[in-house]
């Protein structure tokens, strides 16, 4: 997942397009197959077997860097991709974002064109006085408006699939997505594989400070562990919940159970508690309070037949303010 391919855009969410062409060259010279979104994530839900090396690449927010910068190195290598609108965005024409014409230009050399709501809001988040049921109907429009609006503009190019903004979920709202025949794709990091959740599916972020090639190609090569949550699953966490327990279950695969590492964002190692000695249910413990915002969880174990092969699984929280109010941006 990328945003900004340019030089000039802030760091946190961009990658040079001379760094861009490197990510690009290693995919090429490695044969890794880039396939179209919307047909891994059909694949994946019908349980078709797909090739170990393929890739889908995307964008999000959809910024004219993309067009000028990204386009030229995809289009010579015929590769697909997504790029994710926000459409108030493209509607508005704010200048750094694609409008309309230049989304169109983009489909035309190989682009399909994803769901990133109409006006890129914390879909979690409740305004002051809104009920349930109003912030449900809010979330659902959000959603629908904006699908509508790029199937006007585009036509067939655009894909059933939602990309969450800032990557952002809880189960109501998968729910919602799964009630609208969508698939969707949050920002935490990992590989997708047949156990994967086609209503939160990981995707790898790359942006400045984690773009060199030694990282990219660990990411490339990673496998979904796979795995999902004992239990109920939840992402918000309320202001005095500080360290979350999560359980997980691992299922059999072609990689050391025992030596299972888990990471959280900003602290490092975590604690694990294995409930077997089968090695296949764990309790996976932060060693500090997680900080206000958005914290992922990521777990990885070694696979047994390929040297500096990983599997991997994230898992998102998000933590309040010590008042109850939600953090900002």
């Amino acid at each position: 997942m990328y945003h900004h391919v340019d030089s000039a855009a802030p760091p946190s969410t961009s990658i040079t397009p001379k760094r861009f062409a490197t990510h690009l060259d290693y995919l090429e010279q490695e044969e890794f197959i880039v396939r179209p979104l919307l047909e891994v994530l059909e694949a994946l839900r019908d349980g078709a077997v797909l090739a170990e090396k393929t890739i889908v690449l995307t964008f999000d927010d959809g910024y004219v860097s993309v067009l000028d910068n990204a386009l030229p190195l995809l289009r010579q290598r015929g590769w697909p991709f997504t790029v994710f609108v926000t459409t108030d965005y493209a509607d508005q024409d704010y200048g750094s974002f694609l409008d309309w014409d230049q989304i169109r230009r983009l489909v035309e050399n190989g682009a399909t064109v994803g769901n990133h709501t109409r006006t890129h809001p914390h879909l979690i988040r409740r305004m002051a006085g809104e009920s349930e049921r109003e912030w449900q109907q809010r979330v659902r429009g959000e959603i629908v408006e904006a699908g509508q609006r790029i199937a006007s503009e585009i036509g067939a190019a655009a894909i059933p699939v939602l990309a969450y903004p800032y990557g952002e979920y809880d189960t109501a709202i998968k729910e919602t997505v799964a009630d609208l025949d969508l698939f969707a794709l949050g920002q935490h990091s990992g590989a997708a594989g047949p156990q994967s959740d086609l209503f939160a599916v990981p995707r790898f972020p790359v942006a400045s400070g984690y773009d060199e090639l030694d990282d990219f190609a660990l990411r490339v090569h990673a496998r979904a562990l796979p795995t999902h949550v004992a239990g109920r699953e939840r992402h918000i966490l309320d202001a005095e919940e500080s360290q979350p327990a999560l359980r997980l279950e691992i299922l059999p695969g072609d990689f050391r159970a025992a030596d299972l590492a888990c990471y959280a964002t900003a602290q490092g190692a975590m604690d694990l508690t294995w409930n077997s000695a089968d090695f296949d249910e764990v309790v996976v413990r932060p060693r500090q309070p997680l900080g206000i915002g958005r914290t992922k969880f990521n777990c990885t174990a070694p696979s047994v037949s390929e040297s500096g092969v990983y599997y991997w699984y994230s898992y998102l929280w998000m933590k309040k303010n010590e008042n109850g109010s939600w953090y900002e941006e």
